[in-house]
Order: structure tokens, then C-alpha cells, then sequence
């Protein structure tokens, strides 16, 4: 007959691989459900701020303001990427279309659409969305040079008038 103090000492001595093991099967999917939260709340952010950058390339188009030595929707385009915190590297991306109010499904062919009462329509189009943790495509997947997820914002507007002594606005 053994005592207790026998039994507990045998049972910690051959039970030591039980702690590593259970260790693992919830520190993995702890892991797991933390660098998803990491990649949600980051494309989130991504999103919001590509969203407020668009918004201020309408506010902008609205009032027909250019920068020097530049056309109207090379202004906006520079808005949208001034206001992106660093998001957009470049202004490629950012599309500028105007709408006649009667047509509001079909684009007005370059020049003549930046007048006012046109729609003015400034988006971001196919924005890659980059994960924090990359296992989405780019590390489990070798075959995919980027990420599946992009991000698509629109803003539109009515184009107000024209500033106080301007006729026309060059596109």
C-alpha cells in the first residue's frame, strides 16, 4: 500500500507533458484570434481613412479650388492622397468623374464636365488591402503575389459656383 504523498509525487513526475500540451492547444488559437483582431481593426482603419480622404477630394472639387500649376482634378487627386496619412503612396488609384444631373449613370468625356451643378464624383478604386499578418494569401499561399481583399470608397457631390471672379476651371 503506497501513501498519498507517494501517488502525487509519481503523478507530477509522469504527468509533466500534459501541462505542455494543453499549453499549446490553447495558446495557438489564442494567437490566432489575436493577429485576426490585429488584421480587422487595421482594415478598418485602412478603410475609414482612404473613406475621409475621398470626402475631403469632394469638399475640395466642390469649390473649384486648384493648386498652382495644376488642373482641377490634379488638385483633388492630390487632396485625397494629402489627406490618406501616408495610405496612398500615389495618386493612381484616385478617380475624378463628372456627371451631368440628367444623366447621372453616364460619365462626362473629357473637358467640359467640371461646371457648375454637375455631379462630381471622386473614388478610390482596388486600394490592396495589406495585412498586419500576412497569412491570408502571401505566406500560406506562395501562388498569390498580394492580398485577396481590396478596398473600394466613393464620394459624390453637387459641383457648386464658381468663385467670385472665375468663369471656368480648367480640368
Amino acid at each position: 500500500m503506497t501513501t498519498a504523498t507517494q501517488v502525487t509525487a509519481r503523478r507530477r513526475r509522469s504527468s509533466g507533458g500534459n501541462t505542455m500540451v494543453e499549453w499549446m492547444l490553447t495558446i495557438l488559437p489564442s494567437m490566432a484570434i489575436m493577429t485576426f483582431c490585429f488584421d480587422l481593426t487595421y482594415a478598418l482603419f485602412g478603410w475609414a481613412t482612404v473613406q475621409n480622404a475621398v470626402r475631403e477630394g469632394c469638399r475640395y472639387a466642390i469649390t473649384f479650388q486648384t493648386m498652382s500649376g495644376m488642373g482641377q482634378d490634379a488638385s483633388i487627386k492630390t487632396t485625397v492622397q494629402n489627406n490618406s496619412m501616408g495610405i496612398l503612396q500615389n495618386t493612381s488609384l484616385v478617380n475624378v468623374n463628372y456627371y451631368a444631373p440628367t444623366a447621372p449613370n453616364t460619365p462626362i468625356a473629357s473637358p467640359g464636365g467640371n461646371v457648375p451643378n454637375n455631379i462630381v464624383e471622386v473614388s478610390v478604386q482596388s486600394y490592396p488591402l495589406s495585412w498586419l499578418f500576412p497569412i491570408s494569401g502571401t505566406v500560406a499561399n506562395p501562388y498569390r503575389s498580394s492580398s485577396p481583399a481590396s478596398i473600394n470608397v466613393y464620394s459624390s457631390d453637387v459641383l457648386g459656383g464658381y468663385p467670385a471672379g472665375v468663369n471656368s476651371v480648367t480640368r
